[in-house]
Formats: structure tokens, C-alpha cells, sequence
């Protein structure tokens, strides 16, 4: 083992015919180029995926709890809030946070126009990071749990159809069959999370200002809305809250809500995987060719090293690490080339996507540490053993031969 790799350092790194050099660097470049588009396909998948269920989770959280009804819409059948099944589902192990809301439907009148709103309520220590990251303009509305606010936060669009700026007034009005109720709610914040369906749709006021408009007192929800502190534990947490409510109570996961937007994700899944697959298969197919290259310009000096002693499986060691060599070479500058990339987009945002097709209007980064490991040592491990295939041909070099080779 030390003879090969001494050999094989030599080969590589000291001075080299001008061929080998060249069949070398295009080797380090195709392993390159293919780890480095392993590592941004996955690492953009998972970008995408963290960005929008980060979206749809800020709107609806991981799990949501509501009372089933007989008519479909967005409003659900209210209940009581239960403050002590609150507290105890909030301090099982995996919950971030448990909070009531209501949605009620309205409508926002303007001037010259009229736009239907879902107004969700929001109770004060709601945690508002989410809008709070993607407010435009103005701010988050401070609520109390002594006193009503109407302050209200608008979405860019809705703001935009009603010519709405922050520290206007919008008349609000809610229709319970022949009962008109008005509210003049001011324009506290303007948001844009770039989920253009949900903005169209949602504006966020205090969850007691909603209370007095659907019932006489402040102990009234239509749901609960419940996040996890990672997502592989939301499973667990939907099976776990279904144990706390009876039969008329409907639990369900974010993907529940909303499963068009994962089965969209689960095709980039498919795709993305596509193009993982065929780059390890160039980088093998790579790094078997250079193997034969650089052998069948060594049959030389494979036939002096046989006629030395020299065995089959100790000169195939020589070039078992000038492949390692080689992928390690391309480990590197692959990785640097892909993390310099994803660092300057995630900063810049330079590739740019149509937020209403793509719900973001950037291409997003994302990858652990664990994963960025598995990736590379996962690719090092797969082209490493596919070097011992070109190496077997060693085994059929027979000193004669070589010497009337060369």
C-alpha cells in the first residue's frame, strides 16, 4: 500500500508528461463540474422546499385543529377555547408553540372598489416573525390581551387593488345573513410573502376585535393553529393532538391544507433525483476512462514492476490512488465552486424566479452540514470503488508484452 502511494503521488504531483497533465485536469474538471451540480441540485430542492413550507407554514403553522361543519368555506364552527389543554399540548416535547385564531370573511371597501378579505385573527403573543420578515412597509401591529386593536396588516396586492398606504382607514364590513356589521380598521403594515394566494385572500388583524364581531365575549376560536420545532415532527405531533380532541374536531397537517403545493414539490423531488443519478454516472463513467488512459500510458512501467517482483494487486494500488487523487481534486474545487455560488445568491439573489409561478422571486440555497458531508462522502466512496474496474485489466499486462508496447 505504501509503494502505490508513493508511486502515485509521484505520478500525479510531480513533474508529468504533458498528455497526462492534460487528461488529468480534464478529469479534476468533469468530477468537479458534476459534484458541483449534485450539490446545487440538492441544495436548491431544499431551498425550495424549506422556503414555501417556511411560507405556508407562517399562514397556517404545521398542524392546524378546527371543528368540522357541514357547508365547506373558510370559516369553520367556533368553540371555547380550553386554556389548560392549550398549556399542555404547548409543553409536549416537540410543539414551538400552540396559539387560537379565527378566520372571518369581509369585505374592504374603498373609495371606487370592494375586495373580499379573509381576516384572520391573531391573539397578542402570536409570534409575528413571519410577517415581520416579510413586511414592506410600515409595522407590526402591537395587540394587547386588555384592550381591542384594529390596527390591521394588508398585503401588497390587496393594498395595491385599494389604493391603500400605511395610516389609512378602510371601511370593513361582515355579513351574517340580514345583519351588517362595519369596522375602520387602520392600515397598520403592508405585507409580500410572495405566496400570491395566500396574499390575496388574508389580512391580519387582533384576534379580540374578531371575537366581538362573531360572538359577546373574548373565549371564542375557530381553530388552533400548532407548530412543531422541525418538520419531520409534524407527523407525530398530528397523531399525538388527535388524542387530545374527540370526534368533532378535524386535525390536520399543513400538507393536508394544502397538498398541491407538495405534490408539486415531490415532482422537483423526481427531477432533482434525475439529475443527481446522471452526474454520479459522468463522474463514474469519468473517472474509469482517465483510469485506462493513464494505465495504458504506464504499460511500461507495469511490465518493469512485474518483472521486479511487483504483483497485480500492488501495482493496482498505484492507480487506485491516482483515481483518489483525482476525486478528492475535484471534491474540492467542486465544492468551492458550489458554495461560492449558493453564498452570492442567497446574499444577491442574481438568478431571479416569477414569484407568482414559484412563490419566491429568487432561487433559494439551502443545505446542512450533514447533508453537504453526505453528499461528498457518498460521491468519494461510489467513484472510489469504480476505479478497481479499469484497474483489472493490469492483471492481463505481461512483461513481454509491455516491452514490445512501449
Amino acid at each position: 500500500m505504501q509503494l502505490g502511494y508513493h508511486i502515485a503521488k509521484k505520478l500525479s504531483f510531480k513533474s508529468q508528461h504533458s498528455f497526462t497533465k492534460t487528461i488529468t485536469s480534464l478529469a479534476i474538471a468533469a468530477v468537479s463540474i458534476s459534484i458541483c451540480v449534485v450539490i446545487l441540485a440538492f441544495g436548491i430542492l431544499l431551498g425550495f422546499k424549506k422556503e414555501i413550507r417556511e411560507k405556508v407554514k407562517g399562514y397556517a403553522g404545521d398542524v392546524s385543529v378546527s371543528r368540522y361543519q357541514l357547508a365547506t368555506g373558510i370559516e369553520t364552527n367556533l368553540f371555547d377555547i380550553n386554556h389548560e389543554l392549550v398549556q399542555k399540548i404547548e409543553q409536549e416535547e416537540n410543539v414551538s408553540s400552540i396559539f387560537p385564531f379565527i378566520n372571518k370573511a369581509g369585505i374592504l371597501k374603498s373609495d371606487s372598489t370592494l375586495e373580499g378579505i379573509i381576516l384572520k385573527g391573531l391573539p397578542a403573543n402570536y409570534d409575528f416573525s413571519f410577517y415581520q420578515k416579510h413586511l414592506i412597509r410600515g409595522e407590526v401591529p402591537q395587540y394587547t390581551d386588555t384592550v381591542d386593536s384594529y390596527a390591521i396588516l394588508l398585503s401588497e396586492y390587496t393594498s395595491s387593488i385599494l389604493n391603500l398606504d400605511t395610516g389609512d382607514r378602510v371601511n370593513l364590513f361582515f355579513i351574517d345573513q340580514s345583519n351588517v356589521r362595519r369596522r375602520m380598521p387602520v392600515v397598520s403594515g403592508i405585507f409580500n410573502t410572495g405566496l400570491h394566494e395566500f396574499d390575496k385572500q388574508f389580512a391580519i388583524a387582533h384576534l379580540r376585535s374578531v371575537q366581538r364581531v362573531v360572538s359577546n365575549n373574548y373565549s371564542k376560536a375557530a381553530g388552533y393553529e400548532v407548530k412543531v420545532k422541525r418538520a419531520e415532527h409534524t407527523l407525530p405531533i398530528k397523531r399525538k393532538l388527535q388524542t387530545y380532541f374527540d370526534y368533532t374536531y378535524a386535525v390536520n397537517s399543513v400538507q393536508d391544507l394544502y397538498p398541491a403545493m407538495f405534490q408539486w414539490l415531490d415532482i422537483v423531488d423526481t427531477n432533482v433525483l434525475v439529475i443527481i443519478i446522471l452526474m454520479f454516472i459522468v463522474a463514474i463513467i469519468n473517472i474509469i476512462t482517465i483510469l485506462l488512459i493513464l494505465i495504458i500510458e504506464r504499460i511500461p512501467m507495469i511490465g518493469i514492476l512485474k518483472s521486479m517482483g511487483a504483483n497485480s494487486s500492488k501495482i493496482g494500488t498505484i492507480f487506485n490512488w491516482q483515481g483518489g487523487f483525482i476525486l478528492s481534486a475535484g471534491l474540492i474545487l467542486g465544492n468551492g465552486i458550489a458554495l461560492s455560488f449558493a453564498y452570492l445568491q442567497n446574499q444577491n439573489k442574481l438568478i431571479k424566479l416569477n414569484a407568482e409561478t414559484y412563490y419566491m422571486d429568487a432561487v433559494p440555497f439551502y443545505l446542512p452540514w450533514d447533508d453537504l458531508l453526505f453528499i461528498n462522502l457518498g460521491a468519494l466512496l461510489v467513484c472510489f470503488i469504480f476505479t478497481y474496474i479499469p484497474v483489472r485489466i493490469i492483471h492481463r499486462i505481461q512483461p513481454a508484452q509491455s516491452i514490445r508496447f512501449s
